[in-house]
């Protein structure tokens, strides 16, 4: 910058300086202005904020209290109408309970009218707020009136009926009063919204007037002052614009010097100094040319150590004897072996230990005599982790076959002693495919003394080992009590208890007996957790339904009252259908389930003595298709047209 110029811009600068008028204090006074304005509102909306509040919560607490109240009176009324010891006793807690909230809410409605009272505020609502508060007293009165009958109902005295009428008009005048202190309050926080909603906005409205009258006013004055300036700005502006072109020509001209003289070195320096990969710039005989950093740290020579030595001193045999060949062969026919791919090799270090790379070799375009530049990775952490995962993936297969030989045998042994407990029935056919190795579902069968039969399907829950872990001790114990003859019921308690001590807390087992007698005329049920048993006539007619009524095994004990089944009676050529949870969920590739309508469905048709069992496995498998199993699938038919000897 010239002397002149500096001047110039000293010159102005006063000049400036001299006609600038003093906006400050305007400005000061503005934002005080403003400021206490905007405080003020601040208050406001906080104290229209703080008396909204007070009246939401005087709403809330009534409508509260309102719902107590209705509660209190249902309990009233149950006591009337039941006097047996449990509804006594039901009606005695929920009177307490209401009776002590009440009490709670009652002080917190006198807290709150003389908090109104000390605030001012319109006494009668306020009055009508202590006459609720004597409502409550009332209420209080007559139910410490019913509560003292009910302790002596114990001892024959009967609660009076004036106690209920009496009660029953304290609750409806205050009720009423309740409703219509609420509406008013409703009305009252309304009204008093809209008129602070109103202020607020006046207050606001005000405050943006006096902020556009006051900035018009600095603006009107600094629009005078620019007009008065424009004209000196103009010619200084030109002053310095021409001077600054001549200095920009100037700086242009030795910036272009400076290119021209440093274009090779940065051409060079881009190269080997814009990757942190070791990068090594040899010529047409192998000699190095550069050695940047990454080089350096990676084979531990230093740059001018390296340069101008052949680059095959950091290869060990045979790829320091095979390198020179390379180069050679690629000047006389042009063919490329090394040249522009990349592949591992084995490098050297400084102190003479042998790494693995990867060397990817260019030819530098552009520039004569020719380079080459090889860049060079580090692959040793990686081939060391490709090993680590090879180890662990053989270590892997090895444990997978082991487990999966633990798991054939536990199969077997498991397949060994269910079947050990079943016996052969004539007329009983059933479908049980697994999720995976093991099945969490279970079908049992045997032969009573009597000449009756029992079936029982057992669905643990999960799939696999752990479900069918418990299908053990299930089938030792049906076959035990088979052999004695004892009823379903007392199998079933049997079974429950036993489970109760074994399962851990989340997993039991839903299960379905079935005896039918030797006759085939009558049959007993037991549905605990699974779908509906279906009793199907020849027609493909369902003539009865079985529900669950009871629990699963393994969650609760059972109470003597709940040890019974279902009787009923079949007629010839009816079928008994049993199944697990798993057939009505089975999903196809689309995500559908095969639900209980399809189901249906198949056993609407007529069938003969070979029964519909495997139409209904067919179809089902038709339906799934190639989609993943998501649970164990069972299925029993017994037909009753055939008996035992």
């Amino acid at each position: 910058m010239s002397k002149e110029q500096s001047v110039t811009e000293k010159n102005f600068i006063q000049r400036d300086k001299a006609k600038l008028p003093n906006l400050a204090p305007r400005v000061i006074a503005v934002v005080i202005m403003v400021s206490l304005i905007m405080l003020l509102v601040q208050y406001a909306q906080d104290h229209f904020r703080q008396e909204e509040i007070v009246d939401t919560q005087r709403i809330s607490l009534y409508h509260q209290q309102a719902e107590i109240a209705g509660r209190l009176m249902n309990a009233s009324l149950l006591f009337k109408e039941n006097n047996n010891e449990i509804a006594i006793e039901r009606s005695h807690t929920a009177l307490r309970m209401a009776m002590n909230e009440l009490r709670m809410t009652q002080q917190r409605q006198l807290n709150l009218a003389q908090q109104l009272r000390d605030m001012n505020e319109d006494d009668n609502i306020v009055e009508e707020e202590t006459s609720g508060a004597k409502d409550i007293d009332q209420l209080i009165v007559y139910t410490n009136t019913i509560l003292a009958a009910m302790e002596g109902q114990a001892v024959g005295i009967q609660p009076d009926d004036i106690i209920y009428s009496q009660l029953q008009g304290v609750y409806q005048h205050y009720k009423n009063a309740n409703e219509r202190l609420i509406n008013k309050l409703s009305k009252h926080l309304q009204y008093e919204s809209e008129i602070h909603r109103d202020i607020a906005w006046w207050l606001t409205a005000f405050t943006i007037l006096l902020t556009f009258l006051v900035s018009l006013g600095i603006y009107w004055r600094g629009k005078r002052l620019v007009h008065q300036q424009f004209s000196l700005i103009t010619d200084v502006n030109k002053q310095l614009s021409d001077e600054n072109k001549l200095r920009k020509r100037a700086e242009t001209d030795a910036i272009a010097q400076s290119e021209l003289a440093l274009m090779k070195q940065m051409k060079l320096n881009s190269i080997l100094e814009s990757t942190v990969d070791a990068i090594i710039t040899i010529t047409a005989d192998g000699t190095i040319d550069s050695f940047n950093e990454a080089a350096e740290k990676m084979f531990g020579y230093s740059a001018d150590y390296a340069i101008s030595k052949n680059v095959k001193f950091l290869m060990p045999e045979p790829y320091s004897l095979e390198h020179d060949a390379y180069l050679i062969n690629y000047q006389k026919t042009g063919k490329q072996k090394i040249i522009g791919q990349g592949r591992e090799v084995i490098a050297k270090r400084v102190d003479g230990s042998e790494f693995p790379v990867f060397l990817s070799v260019g030819k530098v375009e552009g520039v004569k005599p020719p380079l080459f530049t090889g860049i060079v990775q580090d692959i040793s952490a990686r081939k060391k982790i490709d090993e680590k995962l090879q180890k662990t993936l053989e270590e892997l297969t090895q444990k997978q076959s082991k487990l999966e030989e633990e798991e054939r045998i536990a199969k077997h042994v498991f397949e060994n002693i269910t079947a050990s407990n079943n016996d052969i029935i004539a007329g009983v056919s059933s479908w049980c495919e697994p999720m995976g190795a093991f099945s969490g579902d279970m079908v049992l069968s045997a032969i009573l003394p009597s000449g009756s039969i029992r079936i029982i399907l057992c669905d643990f829950t999960g799939h696999g080992l752990p479900a069918a872990l418990g299908a053990v001790p299930v089938s030792t114990i049906h076959s035990a009590m088979a052999k004695k003859g004892l009823p379903l019921q007392i199998l079933m308690n049997e079974l429950n208890n036993k489970l109760n001590e074994l399962l851990p807390t989340g997993i039991f087992c839903c299960i379905a007996g079935i005896d039918v007698d030797a006759s085939r005329t009558h049959a007993q049920i037991w549905n605990a957790g699974l779908p509906e048993v279906l009793v199907v006539n020849k027609s493909g007619e369902i003539t009865q339904r079985i529900v669950s009524n009871h629990l699963p095994l393994g969650v609760v004990a059972y109470n003597k009252n709940e040890l019974h089944c279902r009787e009923i009676q079949l007629g010839a050529g009816d079928l008994i259908y049993a199944l697990s949870d798993g057939l009505t969920e089975a999903k196809n590739e689309a995500g559908d389930m095969f639900g209980q309508q399809r189901f249906e469905q198949l056993l609407m048709s007529e069938t003969d003595e070979h029964g519909r069992l495997t139409e209904i496995r067919n179809s089902i498998g038709k339906f799934v298709g190639k989609a993943a199993a998501t649970d164990d699938v069972s299925l029993i038919e017994i037909k009753t047209l055939v008996t035992t000897d």
